[in-house]
């Protein structure tokens, strides 16, 4: 509710002609005016001493319809009620379990840092710690199996892709006989487990042949080989890649070992042709026992892993591909959500852990702290147990509070909220009963967020922090105590004010009918419309500059002095009059 005051020595009389000014003067006929003369001579003829002691007495009651412009302050603010509270207070114990074994303190007392305040058999919460440590190894259980459920199910979703396993080139499937091979196209469903066809890498051939193990000795790896190809009526150069101590025995009962040999393709190579090599040594050329067939240095099956339909897959055959080149790409929608219904599940898990590490870490916090100490100095304002009691946890048994610092949460309403600030001042009142006990302070913050409503009709409030400057000697206040409060949100020290009801608006402005102090000049006047009525002789109409006002007075900033006598009966809507053209009866 925002009220306003002026304080000065000499306040401004209000307007009490109000409800009859503006009224329109009317003429009376002849006849009656006859009548009533008469009847008034008859009257104070035969009531002369009433007549006299009534206006008398109504002289000394009523007061003129005139006021005197005055110098004092002019505020404005806002009050409602609100509670008193340290601006620091704790709660201690309130998660505490088992029994109280020894109570220190009692309300009201001063405590130091550190005091001992009460003490709790922490046995009970030692039990809690095991079963949570047992909950918690299941928990970090559930967590692995749902990571292992989240790389499964990304793995699957990742060979939706598949990709060339090395450089080389692709070389198509072959049709069985009697069947031809599917041609994939975008768009086409295609199943996990089709073979697509073969990556080989073919830019160096290796050619396996078998030796006699009589030259097992005069053989070694990297030695030169020449390589014939009968098909082509071509020979090549090699070298042993590999020697392998197999025991091959030929028709004719020979012991044999295994050499391989490595040839550079021009490109005129494939797997499966027959070839041979001899490979040359300071006793002659080796022969092998047997020719052999050329074979891919490297081949891996391309397998299509997961089903889906094909979104992206362009011309294999025969094509050479880098390693790690997608070849197909596939669309499987319930893939991607069991990937994301796995990482739901982890991240669940996970928080489950992380909540359980927390009440582990809570419990032997509590257990440490079963001697309940004051982390400050102050007063205890609650302690709510005694010895042998069971603390079952929920409520704080103790409250602590820094009682050098009080403040008061002041509720605004929503109407009143933007006119108060940090910094404003505040007149605090506790009503005791035999007398009010004022108090001085300071708003420290503005609440930015409503109030939780409580239901009703009424507007939501704020809450605002007034810090208390420190009391006075010999007064004392309970927290929670019922205060009403006074916030200043605007004031003027030492201004000039007058009635508001003094104003009037005209075409030009704000002006007030004011009287020419003796000796002086008003330096600027306005003309007063004709027909007006009322208005006391020497009055002038006088352009004013106003500024802060409340329902009862305005500040003036300029356009009369103090001491200016002001009409107050006056009419305050002059424009509107004047616009329409009617004449102004004032009085």
């Amino acid at each position: 509710m925002a009220e306003n005051q002026v304080k000065n020595n000499d306040k401004p009389q209000r307007n009490k002609y109000a409800d009859i000014m503006n009224k329109k003067g009317s003429k009376i006929p002849k006849p009656v005016k006859m009548a009533v003369t008469l009847l008034v001579i008859g009257g104070l003829v035969a009531g002369g001493v009433y007549m006299v002691k009534r206006t008398r007495q109504t002289s000394q009651d009523e007061q003129p319809a005139i006021a005197v412009a005055s110098r004092g302050m002019l505020e404005t603010y806002i009050e409602g009620d609100g509670s008193i509270a340290a601006r620091k207070q704790v709660e201690l114990g309130k998660d505490l379990k088992g029994k109280v074994t020894s109570v220190l303190v009692e309300p009201g007392q001063n405590v130091k840092t550190g005091d001992v305040l009460f003490t709790v058999d922490p046995t009970e919460t030692k039990k809690e710690i095991e079963n949570a440590k047992k909950d918690l190894i299941e928990a970090q259980r559930a967590v692995d199996e749902a990571s292992s459920a989240v790389s499964a199910a990304q793995k699957s979703v990742n060979e939706l892709s598949t990709t060339a396993p090395f450089t080389g080139k692709f070389i198509p499937q072959s049709a069985a006989e009697g069947e031809t091979v599917k041609t994939y196209r975008n768009g086409d469903e295609i199943s996990g487990g089709t073979v697509l066809g073969t990556m080989v890498d073919d830019t160096v051939m290796r050619l396996p042949l078998y030796f006699s193990y009589a030259y097992i000795d005069s053989i070694s790896k990297g030695a030169a080989a020449n390589v014939s190809i009968p098909s082509s009526m071509s020979q090549l150069s090699g070298w042993v890649d590999s020697i392998e101590r197999v025991e091959k025995i030929s028709p004719s009962g020979t012991r044999l070992f295994k050499v391989v040999i490595a040839v550079k393709n021009a490109g005129t190579l494939t797997s499966g042709m027959v070839a041979s090599a001899e490979i040359p040594t300071a006793n002659g050329s080796i022969m092998p026992a047997e020719s052999g067939k050329l074979e891919y240095s490297r081949e891996e099956t391309v397998t299509v892993k997961q089903s889906g339909k094909i979104t992206s897959i362009g011309t294999l055959d025969y094509y050479r591909f880098s390693a790690g080149t997608v070849l197909v790409r596939q669309k499987n929608d319930e893939l991607v959500r069991a990937v994301e219904t796995a990482q739901r599940t982890l991240a669940n898990q996970q928080q489950s852990i992380a909540e359980k590490q927390a009440q582990i870490q809570k419990l032997e916090a509590q257990v440490a702290n079963s001697n309940v100490t004051s982390p400050m100095d102050g007063v205890v304002l609650k302690i709510d147990t005694a010895v042998d009691a069971e603390l079952v946890g929920g409520n704080a048994p103790c409250v602590v509070a820094d009682m050098s610092s009080l403040v008061v949460k002041a509720q605004i309403s929503m109407n009143d909220i933007n006119s108060v600030s940090a910094g404003q001042s505040a007149t605090i009142t506790l009503q005791t009963g035999a007398e009010d006990i004022t108090l001085t302070g300071t708003v420290e913050s503005v609440a930015l967020q409503a109030n939780e409503s409580t239901g009703g009709s009424s507007l939501p409030t704020y809450t605002a922090i007034i810090v208390l400057d420190p009391l006075p000697e010999n007064v004392s206040v309970s927290m929670g105590y019922y205060v009403t409060y006074k916030i200043t949100t605007a004031s003027v020290e030492d201004c000039i004010t007058i009635p508001t009801k003094a104003l009037v608006n005209t075409v030009d402005g704000t002006a007030v009918f004011a009287k020419e102090p003796e000796g002086q000049k008003f330096e600027n006047t306005l003309p007063i419309p004709d027909g007006t009525e009322g208005v006391p002789e020497g009055y002038k109409l006088v352009p004013v500059q106003i500024g802060l006002s409340d329902s009862s007075n305005v500040q003036i900033i300029s356009g009369i002095d103090e001491g200016t006598e002001v009409f107050i009966a006056g009419p305050q809507d002059m424009y509107e009059q004047f616009n329409n053209g009617a004449g102004i009866a004032v009085g």
